[in-house]
Order: C-alpha cells, then sequence, then structure tokens
C-alpha cells in the first residue's frame, strides 16, 4: 500500500489541516480507517492521536482510494499542495452561476407568456441571465425585446 498526499488546507479556526490522500493498494482490499492514519502517520512524521479519517473513497473495482483525513497537527508538506480559498470560491461561484443559468433556461422553454409570468412572480428576477438563456435557446424576437425592455 502505498498513500500520497494530493492536497491540504489549512483551517486556522479550527486548528487543523483538512488532508487528502490518494492511496494505492493493488492486490488488496480498500484500507482501514486504522490503516490509513498508520500509514499517513508513519510517511510524515505524526502522531496517530491526531488523526482522524473522515472518509476513504473507493472507486468500484479500483486498487485506488481517496482518503480525506483531518491532522490537529503541524506537518511538513508541499506548499503547492495548499488549496486556496479563491479558487474554491470561485468553483462555488461558476456552480452557482450554471444552476441559475439553467434555471433561467427552464422558464424561457416554455410559452412568452408563461415566461413573463415566471419572471414577474419572483422576487429578484435576473434578466440578464434570462436574456442570455433566450438568445441561447429559442432567440424569440418579441421576449427578447420585452427582456430587454425590462433591463432599462
Amino acid at each position: 500500500m502505498e498513500s500520497k498526499i494530493t492536497s491540504v488546507r489549512n483551517n486556522p479556526l479550527l486548528d487543523r489541516n483538512k488532508v487528502k490522500v490518494e492511496i494505492q493498494h493493488e492486490g488488496e482490499s480498500t484500507p482501514s480507517e486504522e490503516d490509513v492514519k498508520n500509514r499517513v502517520a508513519a510517511e510524515n512524521d505524526l502522531d496517530t492521536e491526531k488523526i482522524e479519517v473522515d472518509s476513504i473513497y473507493t472507486g468500484y473495482g479500483s486498487k485506488k482510494s481517496e482518503a480525506t483525513l483531518k491532522v490537529f497537527q503541524d506537518f511538513e508538506y508541499d506548499e503547492e499542495l495548499e488549496e486556496e480559498p479563491e479558487k474554491e470560491q470561485k468553483a462555488t461561484e461558476a456552480s452557482a452561476s450554471e444552476s441559475t443559468d439553467s434555471e433561467y433556461d427552464e422558464i424561457v422553454s416554455g410559452t412568452i407568456t408563461d415566461a413573463k409570468d415566471e419572471l414577474n412572480e419572483m422576487d429578484d428576477p435576473d434578466f440578464n441571465a434570462a436574456l442570455k438563456a433566450e438568445k441561447q435557446n429559442k432567440n424569440r424576437a418579441t421576449l427578447v425585446e420585452w427582456l430587454e425592455n425590462q433591463l432599462d
């Protein structure tokens, strides 16, 4: 069994690091939490009492697992592995944007009257997103004009 740290995220508020580890276990079953703790502790000179295993995931038929650990102890690791909160925030914003886009795709997929009614019922409709969705889908002149008037 071989393990490799793939990412580290420092959480100073909780005084711990969230560590993701890739584990190769060719010819063996998915390692137990105790096996993972012992392996990571031995390879990184850590105390097993200061490691908590959050999860171990192995894809069906795979001989590679990904474990998520909470390490309550400082240790040496490659700085390039550290996840930046800004990247996570951008990823979260991107997924929120995708869900918003799909919401507006659904709204403009019906009739023009239904789309107008749904947008008018919303507390804070994003007419730009609706306009973008309409132009990418049906691009009906009547609805496009109405949406543009809502933006003015």
